[in-house]
């Protein structure tokens, strides 16, 4: 009688076991999705889906990753996350991205202002586009294949919007641009696609009433946004002090050129309102090009993540 007795508690003892095993499997093993960071890079507040997923938490780069939605870019993971890309309001982190392929944190920034997201989401497309002209130009065609991609999955999450405010179609543009870029990157057609979709960036830009685009509080609200992301990129392209994610870093200087280029169009409207602002400002976003100078990285950052933070307050700041 106590033989079978244990005979039966080891049959139990085992039964539990297993039960516990099952139960702490990975949750890849029990099939649930893992999002990577290369879900989208800017929640456009007025609806548009968001979610640079996993640029990590990136937002909430969520986050180009975190980088939770983006709406959090969600996730950019790491960003680390484009994550994200979080809101600004909620500049969630970088948590996932992962990656522009790994990008590994792109975060997603999200202001409250439909009109400020949506010309912040575009000059980020045109800061791409216009880092894949200059991987292009240097014949770098493996670093150029994840700007493009990013560039029509951002045009994606901002499609409906486009529509919405009567701004011009350029997707058939980019995603022809995008097959040539990893197909046939020599071809002349590349130059011409590229044009085009960058003049259609900036038609779109322009559909904004132009009292908005005139005035300094409303650009650098923009400005501040971009560069929030871009920061998160730079950030997420080091790693034990080096720049490990190459199109990491090449997505922040493309970001901050772009968001340079954007305050020079209202920089004499400020200089003559606010002239400390403006050379706060001016002497800020100087030290930020000098972190990303070149199309290529450096042996080590000019600048610590920490310095780009602070340059990007700076700017906020004296807006």
């Amino acid at each position: 009688m106590s033989t079978n007795i244990k005979t039966v508690e080891l049959f139990l003892a085992l039964g539990c076991a297993a039960a516990i095993n099952m139960s702490v499997l990975p949750v890849e093993a029990q099939g649930a999705e893992i999002l990577d960071e290369s879900t989208t890079e800017w929640l456009i507040a007025e609806g548009a889906e968001g979610g640079e997923g996993g640029e990590g938490g990136e937002g909430a780069e969520g986050g180009e990753g975190g980088e939770g939605a983006e709406g959090g870019e969600g996730a950019e993971g790491g960003e680390g996350g484009e994550g994200g890309e979080g809101a600004e309001g909620a500049e969630g982190g970088e948590g996932g991205e992962g990656g522009e392929g790994g990008e590994g944190g792109e975060g997603a920034v999200s202001t409250g202002n439909p009109d400020v997201d949506y010309i912040a989401a575009l000059s980020m497309i045109k800061g791409r586009l216009n880092t894949l002209d200059a991987l292009l130009a240097e014949e770098d065609y493996q670093q150029s294949v994840p700007q493009i991609e990013k560039s029509v999955k951002s045009y994606g999450d901002i499609e409906a919007v486009l529509s919405e405010r009567g701004a011009e179609d350029f997707k058939v543009a980019l995603t022809q641009l995008q097959s040539l870029v990893k197909t046939a990157p020599k071809l002349p057609e590349v130059n011409s696609l590229l044009d085009e979709s960058i003049t259609a960036v900036d038609n779109a830009i322009a559909v904004i009433p132009t009292e908005q685009q005139n005035s300094p509080e409303f650009i650098l609200d923009t400005v501040v946004a971009i560069l929030k992301n871009a920061a998160k990129k730079y950030d997420a392209a080091i790693v034990d002090g080096q720049f490990a994610d190459i199109s990491m870093y090449q997505t922040s200087k493309g970001f901050i050129d772009s968001a340079d280029q954007l305050y020079q169009t209202v920089a004499d409207v400020k200089s003559q309102a606010d002239p400390n602002g403006h050379q706060m400002i001016t002497a800020s976003l100087t030290e930020l090009k000098a972190a990303v100078s070149e199309i290529q990285p450096p042996a080590a950052p000019v600048k610590e993540t920490s310095a780009v933070y602070g340059l990007v307050s700076q700017i906020e700041f004296n807006k």
